[in-house]
């Protein structure tokens, strides 16, 4: 569902085995899909979801949106002091506050470039710290966190030449916050980069709004329900019709004489691979889609276990007695973090509960909210030219963008991106311009030049 989704293997790995609905005392441990088997990447950390998390920051760098050798640096830090949410939440905290200092002092010389350099990887590395605030003793700092990052990507967004328009899209009865990338004078094809749930807009900007600018393309990144502000500020959760976002997005971008409308592209990274999907088989004024990867339903993501205990745990109310007194006590702390950060996305009592550093009551509850975000049912109706992406070592979606290709009946094409080209891993987190190649090339091609 997301790019860190679920990277223990078993949710309950080391604690109880759900199992026709009840609950046996054996270890559930399956080896770590990041570090097991042909596709191993980097090892930074012992730890697979400390590991996989730290290598966006490094493929940021690709776009200045990081730096190998302070990162490595730090990374020796976090592991000397003993590697966990905390110690990683610290050290990198600690680097974005020494950058953004730095940022600061440049930007008061004079040295705009300096000082948009270290915004950006002061963003980042807030970024870091901000994916694990709910694992440390401190999960109440999050929309703290949040805004500390926010703030430092906008200061390095207005010292961009030209700088990245800042822009409120009307939604139902507020607003959508985002930026306005210009890829030059004149009417110009446009791409909407959609995020999943985890990344901030300094992670789009390197996966795909860069880009954009670099091919002469317009890019509009936002943050839709679910996402950024709009979940960590406003505590407002993600919606699985998200046509009803995309819509009045492609309204905004209509309205303006810089965006050829006949050519408004949507590219959906990690979850918003899903939601674009969903979004194509309603929107029929968007002119070519990315599922990136591609994926069909987002709760055969989960681990068995779980599924198992909806699926064969009887009633509500039995399958929630279940999940409190046999489950939730014995969940080990990475579990525990993965089921939070998740959970939080969906629902204001899920929030609450995470950043109170608590386990969610209702898993009946939770289970079926994210039931609702598939695709399976409407994938048939997407018309649009669509590209499917696929990654060598997928953790979650093994064969997403093959089941997914499957079920569409417009125009459509499959790229799998392997190992060997260092592409390997859900997102590709080490290579966003191997990504960013292939996506544009694409995407030039289906909208060609009229």
């Amino acid at each position: 569902m997301s790019r860190r989704f679920f990277l223990h293997g078993s949710v309950i790995s080391g604690a109880a085995l759900v199992t026709g609905g009840t609950v046996s005392g054996a270890d559930a441990a399956t080896p770590d899909p990041v570090t097991a088997g042909p596709v191993r990447g980097i090892r930074l950390f012992e730890q697979p979801d400390l590991n996989f998390q730290a290598l966006f920051a490094l493929g940021g760098a690709s776009y200045g949106a990081g730096e190998a050798g302070e990162i490595f640096a730090t990374v020796d830090g976090i592991n000397e002091a003993g590697a966990g949410y905390q110690s990683f939440c610290d050290h990198f905290t600690a680097l974005a506050e020494r950058l953004a200092a730095n940022a600061a002092k440049a930007g008061k010389a004079g040295h705009k470039i300096s000082a948009r350099s270290a915004h950006m990887r002061a963003a980042q590395y807030y970024n870091q710290s901000l994916y694990f605030i709910l694992g440390t003793d401190k999960p109440e700092a999050e929309p703290a966190l949040y805004r500390k990052m926010q703030e430092q990507w906008h200061a390095a967004s207005q010292l961009f030449q030209p700088a990245l328009e800042q822009v409120r899209i009307p939604y139902e009865d507020t607003h959508l916050p985002g930026y306005f990338l210009s890829g030059g004078t004149g009417s110009r094809p446009t791409v909407i980069v959609l995020n999943g749930s985890d990344a901030q807009f300094v992670d789009v900007f390197a996966f795909g709004a860069a880009a954009a600018v670099e091919r002469g393309w317009n890019a509009l990144i936002f943050e839709g329900p679910g996402q950024g502000s709009m979940l960590f500020e406003r505590k407002m959760p993600f919606r699985p019709d998200w046509e009803k976002v995309i819509a009045p997005v492609v309204d905004f971008l209509e309205a303006r004489p810089d965006v050829d409308a006949r050519r408004i592209a949507l590219t959906g990274w990690s979850f918003g691979g899903l939601l674009a999907t969903r979004a194509a088989a309603f929107e029929t004024r968007l002119a070519a889609v990315v599922a990136d990867p591609g994926s069909v339903d987002s709760w055969l993501a989960y681990p068995p276990q779980l599924r198992d205990l909806i699926a064969k745990g009887g009633s509500r109310e039995k399958v929630d007695q279940i999940w409190q007194k046999e489950v939730v006590p014995h969940l080990p702390p990475p579990a525990r973090f993965t089921l939070s950060k998740r959970s939080e996305i969906y629902g204001a009592q899920f929030l609450e509960a995470a950043r109170a550093g608590k386990m969610f009551d209702s898993l009946w509850t939770f289970a079926h909210t994210v039931q609702q975000y598939q695709v399976a049912d409407v994938a048939p109706k997407v018309k649009i030219p669509m590209l499917v992406t696929q990654y060598e070592g997928e953790q979650y979606f093994p064969d997403g963008g093959e089941r997914l290709l499957d079920l569409l009946t417009g125009p459509k094409a499959l790229v799998k991106f392997t190992a060997a080209e260092g592409a390997g891993l859900h997102d590709g987190p080490l290579a966003p311009r191997t990504r960013n190649a292939t996506v544009f090339d694409w995407l030039e091609e289906a909208l060609g030049d009229s």
